[in-house]
């Protein structure tokens, strides 16, 4: 059964950039002392690459603070007429529209290794996890700063859905990945 009689979206082809952990030993990397002073500069690259200048507008409710923009990722791996595909986590992943809310909400690292989940308004869990180690850097550094009564929200800016059916290596193995990109917000509304 093809992705649109499944009702969820058509992938595109992956063009980004692609990484691996050992890139933060080139050159690019050498002031960092630390690997979480790698992860930062290359946060910081990336942030410079995805900013617009609406990200620099005040016009957000005066019980927020805009604190920076993530990527969120949700995968989908299966072979075909061996693994069968998990097409309701797909469907809640790609059910998200730009402008929808997500709640993080701390949680045990027994339940999601990361330490926190995303929750819809309804309090729902999404299948979402932050796609890059600066994402999560972000998630937890303001996690831990939280004053009692506030939160961390992000708002959906846009949903893409990558992926293909069959690679030259394998060509039974069928791969999706939803990238969630968000503005995270510090949301202060439950105290006012």
């Amino acid at each position: 059964m093809n992705d649109e009689d499944l009702g969820l979206p058509k992938p595109e082809d992956y063009d980004g950039d692609s990484f691996c952990a050992l890139d933060y030993l080139t050159g690019e990397y050498a002031t960092a002392r630390t690997l979480e002073e790698a992860i930062d500069i290359r946060g910081a690259r990336a942030f410079l690459r995805n900013v617009a200048p609406d990200d620099f507008i005040n016009d957000d409710p005066h019980d927020t603070e805009k604190i920076g923009i993530a990527e969120l990722w949700s995968s989908s791996t299966w072979r075909e007429g061996e693994v069968e595909r998990d097409v309701a986590r797909e469907r809640s992943a790609s059910s998200l529209k730009e402008n929808d809310l997500l709640e993080l909400r701390p949680c045990s690292e027994a339940v999601r290794e990361w330490g926190y989940r995303f929750h819809l308004a309804d309090g729902s869990v999404t299948p979402y996890e932050p796609y890059h180690d600066y994402d999560d850097l972000l998630f937890q550094r303001n996690l831990k700063n939280l004053a009692g009564g506030e939160r961390l929200i992000c708002r959906v800016r846009s949903v893409s859905c990558f992926g293909e059916n069959g690679i030259d290596v394998d060509p039974a193995f069928c791969w999706r990945v939803y990238s969630c990109k968000v503005t995270v917000y510090r949301d202060r509304s439950a105290l006012t």
